[in-house]
């Protein structure tokens, strides 16, 4: 009886607490830690290849949605989305995209650690209207005028109150329509807003609000709080790991056993996801294995899946080893235990 009271003990207390316990010793070091997301989001190759990569305009559904959010923003219906995105792409660099991805990082860690008041994701459009002002501009033009396509029979070319042209008109050559679009250029950034939303949300809907009664929760999850859960959580499964050991055994050998054997399973589970997570990003080598990854329709190219894996590896080495680390720890000490209990002799007296 006392053995079964254990083995229902370790299997749906002693087990799940010690795994969980492990997990957040594994995530502690990097789930909270800005750098790591700040050293992933910083390698500039991988903004590069995407400012480079064609296959994004033939992705099913990938302009009509560019389109539709475009659309929804003042300013930006004045010219199709598809010109203005293979415009853009002449002027973007990847300078810009790593800031603004650096910028994003920083903005969710304020909110998540109380600085601010909610996290609003957004691209900050000022550096770039900037520079559309300046030397970059005319390129920008040449390149719309080069993406607009012809205007048809009676289609006016600009919109009622546009300042750029939705099409290019007949009779007006590629250059032409763009010393066009380029005195226009300064009023069409004048109404343009200085933030491009990321998303659906507005600071009245994101659950991130930070106030003197929300103090206490917000530093909860702060990194070094983490740490102290993963302390509290692992006392609380030490107390049913040692209770269901002493339950479960009948003398000193027993107990050192039901102290090792429950400790083998959470120390596999960790060993396993660490080893996954770090194998992975390196079994895949070309687009057809990012796709069966991934599960998605898109073409990637095999400069798109090198940069993408850059970052995956980058990761997962970092979390794989808290897992590998914690699964390691464990396993050593469930087999010491179980060596232990092996040289205790059989007929020693009652625990």
């Amino acid at each position: 009886m006392r053995k079964a009271v254990a083995l229902i003990l370790v299997v749906l207390l002693v087990v799940p607490l010690v795994s969980a316990c492990l997990a957040v010793f594994s995530f502690g070091p990097w789930v909270l830690d800005r750098r790591f997301y700040l050293e992933l989001v910083s390698d500039e190759r991988l903004y590069r290849v995407l400012l480079d990569y064609e296959g994004w305009d033939h992705e099913p559904g990938w302009n009509e949605s560019l389109r539709r959010e475009l659309e929804a923003l003042p300013g930006f219906d004045q010219v199709p989305a598809d010109a203005l995105l293979e415009a853009l792409r002449q002027v973007l660099t990847p300078a810009y995209l790593r800031s603004q991805a650096l910028k994003l990082v920083n903005d969710a860690f304020e909110a998540v650690e109380g600085r601010s008041a909610a996290f609003e994701p957004y691209l900050d459009l000022v550096p770039l209207k900037q520079q559309l002002l300046g030397v970059d501009g005319r390129r920008f033009a040449l390149a719309l005028a080069t993406a607009l396509r012809p205007c048809s029979a009676g289609q006016e070319p600009a919109v009622p109150g546009a300042s750029l042209y939705r099409c290019r008109p007949a009779g007006l050559s590629v250059e032409a329509t763009a010393e066009v679009l380029h005195q226009g250029l300064p009023e069409f950034l004048a109404g343009l807003p200085d933030q491009y939303p990321l998303g659906p949300w507005h600071p009245e809907a994101v659950p991130l609000y930070y106030g003197p009664q929300d103090e206490f929760w917000f530093a909860l999850v702060g990194a070094r709080r983490l740490v102290w859960f993963g302390v509290i959580l692992g006392i609380v499964a030490a107390g049913f790991w040692v209770g269901a050991a002493f339950v479960g055994g009948a003398n000193r050998r027993e107990v050192v056993q039901w102290l090792g054997w429950p400790l083998v399973a959470p120390a596999v589970l960790m060993l396993i996801s660490g080893l996954a997570l770090r194998l992975v990003p390196r079994w895949i080598r070309l687009p057809r294995e990012m796709n069966l990854v991934f599960a998605g329709d898109y073409r990637y190219s095999q400069e798109l899946v090198e940069a993408i894996l850059s970052v995956m590896r980058a990761a997962a080495d970092t979390i794989s080893r808290g897992f590998l680390v914690s699964g390691g720890v464990t396993i050593g000490i469930a087999v010491g235990l179980i060596v232990w209990a092996s040289s205790i002799p059989v007929d020693e007296q009652p625990a």
